[in-house]
């Protein structure tokens, strides 16, 4: 018994080591690790990126479940294809490319009628009128967002929900900041145009 004991002891202290040695390197040793054929490191990236990806691809589909499939999707994309990333662009930018393009042809299959809204939890403590006001708006101002054109739609999200710089947006996307930022007002503009008749 005393021996089994020992030995998931010194398999803990093991696991312990290892993690502890991959979170000390940057992204770009964990990378060259994961080329040379090593697995651990990539569970270290996946651990690092897997909130903020989760948190873009929901932003992009407005549905928790979908969001985590997604994000899994991507991660799964981003081990087949680690050896394309050249590391020109830093991890996260390529990551988020994988992510947005997940997205988008997600969105392309997706039928029209489908719920794309996740219901917002209510506590006691909070007033019903509000409570309905607030779903109202944010249900408003998601529907918009999901009727503004491809390009408009990620560079808006990235841009405004993700509250990335222009520089990375453009990045992401591979389009020049100067079609970004065209982008990114003529979403607004769109965005305030259907905003009126609705609010």
């Amino acid at each position: 018994m005393k021996s089994a004991q020992k030995q998931r002891h010194s398999q803990v202290n093991e696991l312990a080591h290892t993690l502890s040695k991959y979170r000390e390197l940057d992204d770009a040793a964990l990378i060259k690790l994961v080329k040379a054929g090593e697995v651990e490191p990539f569970d270290e990236l996946v651990r690092r990126h897997q909130i903020k990806i989760h948190d873009l691809c929901y932003k992009m589909v407005r549905n928790y479940d979908d969001a985590r499939d997604l994000a899994q999707e991507t991660f799964i994309k981003a081990y087949r294809k680690i050896k394309q990333f050249d590391g020109r662009s830093k991890f996260s930018t390529w990551l988020y490319r994988v992510a947005v393009n997940n997205c988008l042809n997600f969105i392309k299959k997706r039928k029209p009628t489908e719920e794309i809204f996740e219901e917002i939890q209510s506590s006691g403590k909070d007033d019903p009128a509000q409570i309905y006001r607030n779903k109202r708006l944010k249900e408003v101002i998601l529907q918009a967002v999901t009727k503004l054109p491809k390009v408009q739609k990620s560079v808006f999200t990235l841009r405004t929900l993700q509250d990335l710089s222009y520089q990375e947006v453009s990045d992401i996307l591979k389009k020049p900041i100067s079609t970004i930022k065209v982008n990114h007002h003529l979403a607004v503009k769109n965005l305030r145009n259907y905003l009126k008749g609705k609010l």
